[in-house]
């Protein structure tokens, strides 16, 4: 009897850390990804982070960059110093992006560089978008965050 209660006791213990531990991982971040597209397109997105091989990077005050996906299948914006464009297609939670058309203005700031190197370099490997508390996050077909965007301008 007294191994049974301890068991149905230890049973209980785990199933109440595993719920928990499930409620901290869902609170963390919330996925809407019931928001159409139609949400996205039309907007200026700003940049929030972008991956840069190993790392990522953030705009700073002077170094701005801007996503806007235009109802017809464009995208187009700036990437730090110079503007780019270049068609997307979108269907459901899959999205893809050509290769971008860049213009090649010399930046001052090497972070201005370097952030539009990795967002060109970026786009390309986007296979999904998700909205995640409010921002728009780009994904690679391996799920990975590869760029993400927030409609609020810094």
């Amino acid at each position: 009897m007294h191994r049974a209660k301890h068991a149905i006791v230890s049973s209980v213990a785990v199933t109440l850390a595993s719920s928990l531990l499930l409620a901290a991982c869902s609170a963390t971040s919330t996925s809407t990804m019931n928001t159409p597209w139609s949400d996205v397109a039309g907007q200026e997105w700003h940049l929030v982070q972008v991956k840069d091989g190993n790392g990522t990077l953030s705009p700073t005050e002077t170094v701005m960059a801007t996503a806007t996906f235009s109802v017809d299948g464009m995208v187009s914006g700036n990437a730090g110093c110079n503007q780019y464009s270049g068609d997307y297609e979108q269907s459901g939670a899959s999205l893809g992006v050509a290769q971008l058309a860049m213009t090649r203005k010399f930046c001052v700031a090497e972070e201005a560089m370097r952030i539009a190197s990795a967002f060109s370099g970026a786009f390309v490997l986007v296979s999904s978008w998700d909205m995640v508390d409010g921002n728009l996050v780009l994904k690679d077909s391996a799920g990975n965050v590869v760029i993400e965007l927030t409609s609020t301008a810094p």
